[in-house]
């Protein structure tokens, strides 16, 4: 069983404790740009994507200093630079042990609100739900509950919730209970802009925490006035998106979605390849794929390599799916970048795309396992 915590009050105090540690943090030093152009990332890697670019001479404040990084603010952006560009000067000994005693408070209420039971809410347009002995529909009827009523969530177990209501215990179907504004049964997001930032709060006037990307899959805390708390578990990165850049997402729907792309995608063979396009009059490769998930709610950069760095989750190849994106890398076309060419993989080993070689400039299928395509094969990464 999956323990649910209480979201509502877990985000609200690590909120007041994160800006804390933010305002704390801020006075552990400043930092000065000693390089013409320093890119500042959302992770401190050179792999990550970069947020913005600092000049020569711009004064940041530092955050925190890492093995060879330093996580820095400058104006709305929140992200890490290379700590060989950076001239670091610390603040005094007083404010960097505040931040160190605001980090542990952090982390203590991390790891005790998570044990904690969950509140949540019928909704779901129903009148009412069953409160149960058993989690089935063959185990008596202990009470109902009304629609908007308040109850403690102990758990979720696949389609029943384990509740407590006016002293009694129960279960509950979990298609109508709701906690945090979030139906429990939803605890994950994908996002589908091509670049979107989390914000340190719920709104454009909050500072930008970091970036995710069109077809990562984040963690959904809470929804509240269109926009969704959420965390990226591989970037670390927790903060406030705009409703209209998730799609909720349901264990089990990315296939149906990836038919979909297909069915659609397959409705364009024979359309003429044409540099740059990314319209029904003509696609190069990854206009191709960029037009056809933007018929899906999703943006993605117009760039084999950008859909490669920037969007979906890596899959293997013996993972693929029907509507997954399928990269090579061609050396004598790439131009030093990571990918040449993209496609959108339709199943029975083999994809769709907007070819420019020799044997037809158009939209065709050809098959992984031909020499060329089996040999420059970089990846694949998934998108719904």
């Amino acid at each position: 069983m999956r323990k649910i915590a209480k979201k509502a009050l877990l985000l609200t105090a690590l909120s007041v404790v994160f800006l804390t540690a933010t305002a704390a943090a801020a006075d552990m030093g400043t930092g000065v740009v000693d390089a013409d152009s320093l890119r500042v990332r959302v992770e401190p890697s050179t792999d990550a994507s970069t947020i913005t670019y600092l000049t020569d001479g711009t004064q940041v404040q530092v955050l925190a200093v890492l093995d060879g990084w330093y996580q820095v603010s400058y104006g709305d952006y929140t992200g890490y630079v290379s700590a060989d560009y950076l001239v670091f000067t610390p603040a005094d000994d007083s404010a960097a042990q505040e931040a160190e005693a605001v980090t542990e408070t952090v982390s203590a209420v991390s790891d005790s609100a998570g044990t904690d039971n969950g509140s949540a809410v019928i909704d779901g347009n129903c009148s009412y739900v069953n409160l149960r002995s058993g989690p089935s529909t063959d185990h008596e009827i202990l009470t109902t509950i009304g629609e908007g009523s308040q109850l403690d969530l102990l758990s979720v177990d696949e389609e029943w919730c384990l509740v407590t209501y006016d002293g009694q215990e129960g279960y509950v179907n979990a298609e109508y209970v709701y906690s945090d504004g979030l139906s429990v049964l939803v605890t994950e997001g994908v996002v589908i802009g091509d670049c979107v930032n989390v914000r340190s709060g719920p709104s454009t006037d909050y500072s930008i925490a970091g970036k995710v990307y069109a077809g990562e899959r984040v963690t959904l805390t809470a929804l509240a006035d269109g926009w969704y708390a959420i965390t990226d578990e591989d970037s670390g990165v927790s903060g406030y998106i705009r409703g209209d850049y998730i799609r909720e997402y349901v264990p089990g729907e990315a296939s149906s979605i990836g038919e979909a792309v297909v069915e659609e995608a397959l409705k364009y063979l024979g359309v003429p390849y044409a540099y740059g396009g990314a319209s029904p009059s003509g696609f190069d490769c990854s206009g191709f794929t960029l037009y056809i998930y933007s018929l899906f709610g999703y943006s993605l950069p117009h760039s084999a390599t950008s859909q490669w760095n920037s969007s979906g989750e890596y899959v293997d190849r013996a993972d693929l799916q029907p509507g997954d994106l399928v990269m090579f890398c061609d050396p004598s076309r790439s131009n030093g970048k990571a990918c040449s060419h993209v496609g959108i993989y339709i199943g029975n080993d083999e994809f769709v795309h907007a070819a420019s070689g020799s044997s037809g400039q158009y939209i065709r299928i050809s098959s992984l396992s031909e020499d060329y395509y089996d040999g420059y094969y970089k990846g694949a990464k998934r998108i719904g």
